[in-house]
């Protein structure tokens, strides 16, 4: 007969003075152990899981006169957003998946606050009294699902302010579990961003100022701090607040700046000493941006860490300003999270548009990535090719990065190809050469921009050939 192993000091006691029962207790406990460390393992070594630019805080907008229209009572529903990514495989290893993949939603803190108006059955999301569970399905490591499992919107009763925690889970049978909380409000802030007028005749090397601007006008106050994040195109940052961190000690072109709440509703402010920009010597065009956040809802992929070198001058404050203009917009549909404004500028400079030569080197058979460079790859624009004869477009495949970085053909299906505007890396043109011909070349060329106020000077190196070289 087998004894239960002991659970408490006298239970122990008695277990020792009974022959064999140690031997057995133990084993089984060591057995126990050794699973649960096994399992650790697997989810050590395996692919994890993650919730990705999560907001804390998920507000739901109440009525207003201008649109409840003829129903008063009616309140506008807010749609949640959901970013599950996976880690990356480690080199050498194939590509794992993230097995049955559930994401499980507790609203019982909220349900006297807010009701679900749409759930999102494209991914499996299913209610069940109080929880909502979404099921993804299986994820291939390095991928991830975004997307948007319900929109709520508030109780015609529903008080304003602070309504209760919705607690987030999500499972798989081959990654640990991840949990997220995001706090419910009832009301919400609009964020808007001041947009600067266009400058232009600007000197090559000069300096711009700007000072960020932004407001609130919905219903709830933001009692936190807010992040300002300046990113410069075609120029470098100065250096300057110390409650600022930049992306590098020298030639920055990226600032996070924490300026001290609140935004109260109906407030609005600018910053008391300007961000200070040198364009670029060879630049044509460019612009300084500037983003507003919650300082506890960032975008991640904003951040810096916090080894970011920071300026060494005064703190960066803020002062009052009046919105009653039309200078201040909301940004898309993302009212209270963030506001985004700046300037664009054009410089004297002469833009020289240049289509570099193309070499396709391969053997008859191959698929063929090639590069398409650009001398000025902020602002050159789209490029067209003609092939040369004996080779094909292939362009993007299933699990390749977005579209937008890979040649396609136009529209109509039949050459010319066409490659985008160059944005984070230069665009893939994706051939295979199907067959050897003597002296084969195409042709790669850069229009030129009627809106240059410019004209080309060199509209002879608009075009270059394509050539390929065969390998044996």
């Amino acid at each position: 007969m087998r004894r239960p192993c002991a659970t408490t000091a006298g239970a122990a006691a008695l277990v020792v003075a009974l022959s064999g029962a140690v031997t057995s207790c133990d084993a089984e406990r060591s057995q126990g152990t050794e699973k649960q460390s096994s399992a650790a393992a697997k989810h050590s070594q395996g692919p994890q899981l993650a919730l990705t630019h999560m907001v804390n805080t998920y507000y739901l907008p109440r009525p207003t006169a201008s649109d409840a229209g003829d129903r008063p009572t009616d309140s506008r529903p807010s749609e949640y957003e959901l970013r599950l990514t996976t880690s990356k495989p480690p080199p050498g290893r194939d590509p794992q998946r993230v097995e049955d993949v559930k994401v499980t939603f507790d609203l019982s803190a909220v349900k006297d606050s807010a009701t679900l108006h749409w759930v999102n059955k494209g991914y499996g999301c299913t209610r069940s009294a109080d929880s909502l569970t979404c099921a993804p399905g299986d994820i291939k490591e390095g991928e991830g699902a975004e997307f948007t499992p319900f929109a709520m919107k508030p109780r015609p009763d529903a008080a304003k302010g602070p309504a209760g925690p919705v607690n987030i889970t999500v499972t798989s049978t081959s990654a640990p579990t991840v949990r997220h909380t995001t706090q419910l409000v009832i009301g919400a802030p609009v964020l808007t961003a001041r947009q600067e007028e266009s400058r232009t005749e600007v000197k090559p090397g000069s300096e711009l100022r700007l000072k960020p601007a932004f407001g609130n006008r919905g219903d709830t106050d933001i009692d936190d701090d807010l992040l300002v994040v300046v990113t410069a195109d075609r120029a470098t940052l100065r250096k300057k607040y110390r409650n600022c961190r930049y992306d590098k000690a020298a030639v920055p072109t990226k600032a996070v700046c924490t300026v001290p709440g609140p935004l109260p509703a109906g407030a609005a402010y600018e910053t008391d000493g300007p961000v200070r920009a040198v364009t670029d010597k060879t630049a044509r065009r460019g612009r300084i941006s500037y983003t507003v956040y919650r300082a506890h809802d960032p975008q991640d992929a904003e951040l810096l860490p916090g080894s970011a070198p920071r300026g060494t001058g005064p703190l960066l404050g803020l002062r009052r300003v009046d919105d009653s203009g039309s200078t201040f917009t909301t940004t898309g549909h993302w009212k209270a999270e963030m506001a985004t404004g700046g300037l664009e500028f054009v410089t004297t400079q002469v833009h020289d548009r240049q289509a570099p030569g193309l070499t396709i080197k391969g053997r008859v058979g191959q698929v063929v990535d090639v590069e398409v460079l650009t001398p000025d790859p902020a602002h050159q624009g789209a490029t067209r090719l003609t092939l040369p004869e004996g080779t094909s477009l292939v362009g993007r495949r299933d699990g390749d990065p977005s579209e937008l970085l890979f040649c396609t053909y136009s529209e109509d299906g039949n050459g010319p190809v066409e490659c985008p505007a160059p944005q984070m890396t230069s665009p893939i043109l994706r051939v295979r050469i199907d067959k050897r011909v003597a002296g084969a070349q195409g042709t790669i060329s850069v229009p030129s921009d009627p809106s240059d106020p410019a004209p080309d000077p060199d509209p002879e190196n608009n075009t270059s050939p394509i050539k390929v070289e065969y390998l044996d």
